[in-house]
């Protein structure tokens, strides 16, 4: 082949060549399906966890130390938690500087693969009530 004849020919042109290959959409669509898998394993966990903290937050708000102990504020949460199945709770309520503390700081495992699991650590379910001057 001389130096004419490779000048003269053509190159390929890739400019009318669009769209994924096969490859490229398997793979997508394996991402995805990861995704959404993730997502629904973690969400439910996660809408547990604000039910629980609006829970204990407002049994916090309503408690009023003038009439209610600790054992009655306790049976108005596993009420509540009960009332929303909520189970498996280690909710603690004691006494602490003179002001109620309400701690369900908790951890949630749910299986996401073959051998695999997820852990979710809820560490910021601590509710203290107002001082109610006896320590």
């Amino acid at each position: 082949m001389n130096r004419h004849q490779f000048a003269a020919r053509q190159p390929m042109n890739h400019a009318g060549v669009h769209g994924f290959s096969l490859w490229t959409v398997s793979i997508n669509l394996l991402l995805l399906g990861a995704l959404l898998v993730m997502a629904l394993r973690v969400v439910p966990s996660y809408m547990e966890y604000l039910t629980i903290k609006d829970l204990i937050t407002r049994a916090a708000d309503v408690y009023d130390p003038g009439s209610e102990s600790i054992t009655d504020l306790k049976v108005r949460l596993a009420k509540l938690l009960n009332t929303n199945q909520i189970h498996d709770t280690g909710i603690e309520v004691y006494r602490e500087r003179g002001a109620i503390v309400i701690d369900e700081n908790y951890e949630k495992r749910f299986p996401t693969f073959w051998i695999l699991d997820g852990v979710m650590k809820f560490e910021d379910l601590i509710v203290e009530t107002a001082p109610t001057g006896r320590t």
